[in-house]
């Protein structure tokens, strides 16, 4: 048998969890991790949300902050939804 070897080159996608904020006296971006798959890195980023909507107090709806959007839908296919509790 003849040996072989071949490399090839791969696209890779992932997808990065990031927080952005905009304040009177601050403002900046930061990564809150990095998944292989677009429904894991939702899950992650909606309940990083989730955690800090529930930590201010601020009620459903607040327009102060906003949930992710699910990777692959655009604003029109999606239902508004301003209430966590009804995502």
């Amino acid at each position: 048998m003849e040996h072989k070897i071949e490399y090839r080159v791969r696209p890779v996608t992932r997808y990065i969890v990031t927080r952005f904020e905009l304040g009177s006296l601050i403002g900046g971006c930061s990564t809150h991790g990095e998944f292989d798959n677009a429904t894991v890195a939702h899950e992650v980023g909606y309940a990083l949300c989730k955690a800090e909507h529930d930590r201010l107090g601020w009620p459903p709806g607040d327009s102060r902050i906003m949930y992710p959007e699910p990777i692959g839908q655009t604003l029109v296919d999606l239902p508004i939804v301003n209430d966590p509790s009804e995502a």
